[in-house]
């Protein structure tokens, strides 16, 4: 009984500790990446491999196990019925987290999908030197750091068409 015991409370110290500390310490799931690649967003997701969705398993067979045990129930059967509430209270804590991470959303627009957007030089280009555009993409109004296709100088206020993303940094040609 003290093995299921001591899961139980080693399982609940880890998911609260996880809850109160966020995903800071929580691993092997959830990654960010700051970097600009061609394809689709990231969208935050869950595994049932997830800290707390493992140590919710073990809380829920620690937990069954030692009350199967309090009421006669031999190690082998407070074993099965540990695994049993143990795999529903991990399922039930793989839905509520999934039902979170579902809420969230990414504001992060990547450059490519600048490409073939027109915008206006609020800093002027130079022959050579960067400036910058403003566009706009996706109902918001961005701006980025940016250099003419052909090396010639854009002033202020000249409306451009974006032709290539060399990461954050546009190049643009005078739009026609």
């Amino acid at each position: 009984m003290i093995i299921f015991v001591s899961l139980a409370i080693a399982a609940f110290i880890i998911v609260g500790g996880s809850f109160l500390f966020g995903h800071d310490h929580d691993v092997g799931h959830d990654h960010d990446v700051g970097h600009d690649v061609d394809g689709g967003g990231a969208e935050p997701t869950i595994s049932i491999f997830s800290t707390k969705v493992i140590a919710t398993l073990l809380m829920g067979f620690g937990a069954a196990g030692a009350i199967a045990t309090h009421y006669g129930a031999n190690h082998v059967v407070a074993s099965l019925v540990g695994v049993a509430c143990g795999a529903v209270l991990g399922g039930v804590m793989y839905l509520i987290l999934e039902m979170f991470y579902k809420q969230q959303s990414s504001s992060l627009v990547p450059t490519t999908e600048a490409i073939g957007c027109s915008g206006s030089v609020t800093v002027s280009i130079g022959e050579g030197t960067p400036g910058e555009v403003g566009i706009n993409m996706d109902g918001q109004y961005r701006t980025f750091s940016a250099s003419s296709k052909d090396g010639q100088p854009i002033a202020k206020g000249q409306t451009v068409q974006v032709v290539k993303t060399m990461g954050s940094h546009l190049v643009v040609e005078r739009a026609t």
